[in-house]
């Protein structure tokens, strides 16, 4: 322990005139001090504050100060307990040193003995702090030794990084090692060979114990040791694959609630005929002509030329569905007399379904399927970068409808429907 500027003292009294007296009493000579009335106050003190020196009445209002000073021993063992009474019998002074006191002085308080004792209660506590660090210091330079690191520290940063990636902050996981490096310890030796403030030592321990890799020792003072590393590294891997298992199952119900959250996303003012998309990219285009063809249940209406026709079905033959499809054709007029069936529409079911008319000039290409898709640009081959528009947007398609049926009823046909 790193002692602070002015050692703390705690007083514990139900008299607030003793309190006050014997603080004013120790902060004159450089303490600070804390005080309270009641045993439950002190205990819930030392739980978040470690106190060099505790001073304890031996009768308090709420239980005995016997029964405060095992508590205290049990929660800081390292504090000096110095029980004071006005009612001094044999009974009560066998039993507070049994408890654990350091001292007993008796009602009323001569300063100077107050004085004397605490002064040197704090010079012993203070020399055995300095005989453990000489032993730890020699231990840390047995353990450089041996280890390729230069420092306990220094592997101690180390190996601690790594051993957060098992769930463990830095700090529990300095903890840890360093009382894995003790073998068996006390919060306060941890505390000095980790670098860490005493109380958070005392904070963390606990949930250590609760994980199982820390191991409280029935001793007085209080011991602690640490689980066997490969125990310790399996249990909080075990404990990070479960959490992360955890994990996964939490996302895949968020994953499943927030595609049929999302499907169901209606805004009211989405424009459901504003659907349009330009195309440049030649593979892009083929796979969707072919996708569109492949997908008509129950018609096909197309605006090209020969060889884009021959191109568009050539991969009509393998379509699963022999349901027969409307399909009207206007393509521009060839010197051949007749389009050839069985290159353009393999299937028996659809040659009676196909009608066929030419023109001088095609104005645009268009291919429409069900009246659901549609695909078209401007008659302009020789432009590379002509883009191609797709929509699915019901007012596109009906304009384009009509645009197609325009053009139909000024072509001739070129082959009427034939029966084979």
């Amino acid at each position: 322990m790193i002692y602070p500027t002015k050692p703390q003292i705690l007083v514990v009294d139900d008299d607030e005139a003793i309190c006050k007296t014997l603080s004013a009493i120790l902060q004159s000579e450089g303490y600070q001090t804390t005080t309270t009335t009641t045993a439950k106050e002190a205990v819930e003190r030392t739980r978040t504050q470690f106190f060099n020196i505790a001073l304890l009445d031996i009768r308090l209002p709420d239980i005995e100060g016997t029964q405060l000073l095992a508590q205290l021993q049990e929660i800081t063992p390292e504090t000096i307990k110095i029980m004071i009474t006005g009612y001094p019998s044999l009974k009560s002074a066998v039993d507070a040193l049994n408890y654990g006191a350091d001292s007993y002085i008796m009602k009323p308080v001569d300063p100077a003995e107050l004085l004397k004792t605490i002064k040197n209660r704090l010079e012993a506590q203070k020399q055995a702090e300095e005989t453990t660090k000489e032993k730890l210091a020699g231990w840390v330079q047995s353990q450089a030794r041996k280890t390729p690191t230069s420092s306990f520290q220094q592997f101690l940063e180390e190996t601690s990084s790594e051993l957060a990636y098992f769930g463990l902050t830095k700090t529990h996981a300095k903890i840890y090692i360093t009382a894995t490096a003790l073998g068996i310890a006390s919060a306060s030796e941890i505390a000095k060979l980790s670098k860490i403030r005493r109380e958070e030592v005392y904070r963390i321990i606990p949930e250590l114990e609760k994980r199982g890799i820390m191991i409280r020792k029935l001793k007085v003072p209080r011991k602690f040791s640490a689980t066997q590393p490969e125990v310790a590294i399996r249990m909080l891997t075990q404990t990070k694959l479960n959490a992360m298992k955890e994990e996964i199952e939490r996302l895949k119900q968020k994953q499943t609630e927030l595609a049929f959250k999302l499907k169901r996303m209606t805004l009211p003012t989405r424009q459901e005929d504003s659907t349009i998309e330009a195309i440049t990219q030649e593979g892009v285009i083929t796979s969707r002509i072919t996708n569109m063809i492949n997908k008509a249940d129950e018609q096909i209406e197309i605006i090209a030329p020969l060889q884009d026709l021959l191109i568009d079905f050539a991969g009509y033959s393998k379509r699963t569905k022999l349901k027969p499809i409307r399909i009207r054709i206007i393509t521009e007029k060839h010197k051949q007399h007749a389009l050839t069936g069985n290159i353009i529409l393999p299937t028996e079911a659809n040659q009676n379904n196909v009608e066929i008319k030419q023109t001088e000039k095609l104005p645009y290409n268009l291919l429409i399927t069900d009246d659901k898709e549609a695909l078209w640009k401007g008659n302009h081959t020789q432009n590379e970068n002509t883009q191609i528009f797709w929509t699915d947007g019901s007012t596109q398609i009906t304009i384009l409808k009509a645009a197609f049926e325009n053009l139909w009823q000024k072509s001739p046909n070129k082959n009427p429907k034939t029966s084979r």
